[in-house]
């Protein structure tokens, strides 16, 4: 029998925790999920639904925040409270970060190949002339144009894609086996949108590199990704294969995303679909499930009661009173079931 090799990156039961002036509060409340080498996962929600800090997290970038409790696993290697020398290894060798604003993390004072060429030596023992001429076959790999003249280039001199295309390049620097991209289409016109999504995409399959993607893009998630988390207001109320999480959502937020997707069927006379409400801050999450102030299928029991996540089969999980189940775990109750029990 084959023994399935464990998961590239294991994150289990996170919490990350921001100080606030009336006390501490979490940004990330119990979020666990997996990646497998070569594997596309995506985490997916509104802003401010804890998509970005969960990822940040991984990289021990959280500025004022903290882990204050769970696991991080790479390759079985606890990173939860490791020093600031190993996780400075480990940026950018083992897991790279793409960010969604190209222009704000790219230094303005350096030249594209300056960037680079300080990304390379960092992790590799290399000489200048050698980390220049990487950087110039990096950019090429990326399809920017004329990358021997745009090695010479400062970031205001690139358009908003081929600073994205840099940004990609930087964080494939060292080969990473783990490849975070935090919105990186965000404020991309459509074309160059699906020219940095073919990118990652060509990226991946000849590198064999691990992708998480962090979006609000469903449109991106059904076309770029193998496996997606929901999260909502800090933790994740819904995960699976992607076309069954497409095809059959279970969790009432997950169908209204999803909805709220508009169709060449929306009629454009109407005001285009969306959910209702926002998203709590972490600080006003309200108690029960935290969808429920927004939820179509709300009853007395969501205000009331946290629901746990319920495994819906081997790789599907939702977070929802309406999947209260018996004791064998593979019933769900309907809507009326788990009014009774309420």
């Amino acid at each position: 029998m084959t023994v399935p090799s464990p998961p590239l990156l294991e994150v289990n039961d996170l919490y990350v925790q921001f100080p606030t002036p009336t006390g501490p509060v979490n940004a990330v409340a119990g979020v666990s999920f997996t990646v497998s080498a070569g594997e596309t996962v995506a985490v997916v929600g509104e802003s401010g639904s804890g998509k970005s800090v969960s990822s940040l997290a991984l990289l021990g970038l959280l500025g004022s925040g903290k882990i204050s409790s769970g696991s991080v696993l790479l390759r079985g290697d606890e990173l939860v409270g490791a020093g600031r020398e190993k996780l400075r290894r480990l940026r950018g060798a083992e897991i790279a970060m793409i960010f969604q604003n190209p222009m704000s993390s790219l230094d303005p004072l350096f030249t594209i190949g300056d960037q680079l060429i300080e990304a390379l030596r960092v992790h590799r023992p290399m000489s200048r002339r050698a980390a220049r001429a990487r950087a110039v076959e990096l950019l090429r790999e990326v399809g920017l144009p004329d990358p021997e003249r745009r090695v010479r280039a400062y970031p205001h001199e690139l358009s908003g894609g081929q600073q994205q295309r840099v940004m990609v390049a930087i964080a494939l620097t060292c080969e990473p086996a783990l490849l975070i991209a935090d919105e990186p289409t965000t404020a991309l016109d459509v074309t160059v949108e699906a020219q940095i999504l073919e990118l990652l995409r060509t990226m991946q399959r000849d590198r064999g590199t691990a992708l998480l993607l962090i979006t609000h893009d469903m449109a991106v998630v059904a076309e770029m990704a193998d496996r997606v988390v929901v999260m909502y207001a800090g933790q994740v109320v819904e995960h699976g294969l992607v076309e069954d999480v497409l095809r059959d959502p279970r969790n009432p937020y997950t169908k209204a995303l999803i909805d709220s997707i508009p169709t060449p069927a929306t009629p454009r006379d109407r005001p285009m679909p969306a959910i209702a409400g926002n998203v709590p801050t972490p600080a006003q999450a309200p108690p029960g499930c935290r969808f429920h102030p927004r939820c179509p299928s709300v009853f007395e029991r969501c205000s009331v009661d946290a629901p746990r996540l319920y495994q819906l089969g081997e790789t599907r999980a939702s977070r929802c009173w309406l999947h209260e189940t018996e004791p064998s775990g593979s019933v769900a109750e309907t809507v009326e079931e788990v009014h009774r029990v309420g």
